[in-house]
């Protein structure tokens, strides 16, 4: 029982600090770019019913992304009444050959705003001139002028991965129509269910392996920041010893904006903690005996963990922290309560 015990405690410490270090990696690590190196060139958009100065700060607004995500670009202003524009502009991959050529860009993008009725349909391809075919081809239906800032990052995010698609959106590119019916991308905030394990450390608990752990906080998230409290609804239990969530208060700062993200934090809390042990029997007692004390006292925590779907209307947590509670349970053991808390579930 006692070696089950330590390997439950070490496996515990070991699962925590692996997930850290995964952590640390994830939110220190540099964006991947697939073109950060090859000379782009963004030919004017081809118009049909849209104003050219639309047309011109949707593909300055293109360069600009591009840029901020490490994309080389090739100028052409002072080249600029050479170009085709207008309804006669470069929206096909021939055309973007040859100006690419002309222009001594590696890769080119082209394409097309239409305006029907209120909306303008965005129409993206990007052509590398050492491939016969376009590697990225997309367009988007139903947007608005206003809109058109956020298609031109999701293009350039694309267009720096290396995907052949814009279909992957991060909060930043979320457009109108994918908003609807619930507008969510700029916050959100709901209730969730969270399930796992409290392994504890240093023979706290009583001794005892590990507490089942239940929970449905509530949380608020920003784009980079998350606020999670739990009030009364958080449970962490086994046949001995009882971990009840009177309140608890957690804040986070979360590391990137695509569908997955980390993000580290800490918190404080309120809980009401029944700890219990069995003393075996000894020469002086031929009985075994109970101890037992609750406390309802303070208590904190320390972790992270990782978001997944963050730009849906529900996430998946995957959530490690370290949970300590100041009381020392001298009545018990005088080992105290902390472990470590590796939990999962979803919010919406």
């Amino acid at each position: 029982m006692d070696g089950s015990r330590a390997f439950a405690k070490r496996s515990g410490i070991l699962v925590g600090g692996a997930f850290f270090l995964f952590l640390l990696f994830l939110a220190g690590a540099p964006p991947c770019s697939a073109s950060d190196s090859t000379p782009t060139v963004v030919l004017p958009l081809r118009s049909l019913g849209v104003s050219d100065t639309t047309v011109s700060v949707a593909g300055n607004l293109l360069e600009g992304a591009l840029e901020i995500r490490g994309v080389p670009i090739i100028r052409t202003r002072d080249r600029q009444g050479e170009l085709p524009s207008g309804s006669a502009g470069c929206d096909e991959p021939g055309c973007a050959r040859h100006w690419g050529a002309q222009l001594g860009a590696e890769q080119v993008v082209y394409g097309s705003l239409s305006r029907l009725g209120e909306r303008i349909i965005t129409r993206i391809g990007v052509l590398r001139l050492a491939e016969n075919e376009p590697f990225y081809r997309d367009q988007f239906p139903g947007t608005s002028e206003g809109d058109l800032e956020r298609v031109m990052i999701r293009v350039a995010e694309a267009i720096a991965a290396g995907r052949p698609n814009s279909g992957q959106a991060t909060i930043e590119s979320v457009i109108e129509p994918e908003e609807r019916p619930v507008r969510l991308r700029a916050s959100r905030r709901g209730i969730g269910v969270r399930a796992g394990f409290l392994f504890p450390t240093g023979d706290s608990y009583g001794g005892t392996d590990r507490l089942t752990s239940l929970s449905l906080p509530y949380k608020y998230e920003s784009r980079n920041y998350l606020v999670e409290t739990t009030t009364v609804l958080g449970l962490a239990f086994n046949d001995e010893v009882v971990d009840w969530t009177i309140f608890d208060l957690y804040g986070a700062r979360i590391f990137g904006v695509g569908d997955m993200a980390v993000y580290l934090g800490g918190g404080v809390g309120i809980h009401s903690v029944h700890d219990r042990t069995e003393l075996p029997p000894t020469e002086e007692r031929p009985y075994a005996m109970e101890r037992s004390q609750t406390a309802t006292t303070l208590t904190a925590d320390l972790g992270g963990g990782a978001l997944l779907f963050r730009t849906y209307d529900f996430q998946i947590f995957l959530d490690v922290r370290y949970h300590y509670v100041f009381e020392d349970f001298d009545e018990v053991d005088g080992n105290g309560a902390q472990g470590i808390r590796v939990t999962f579930g979803t919010h919406r």
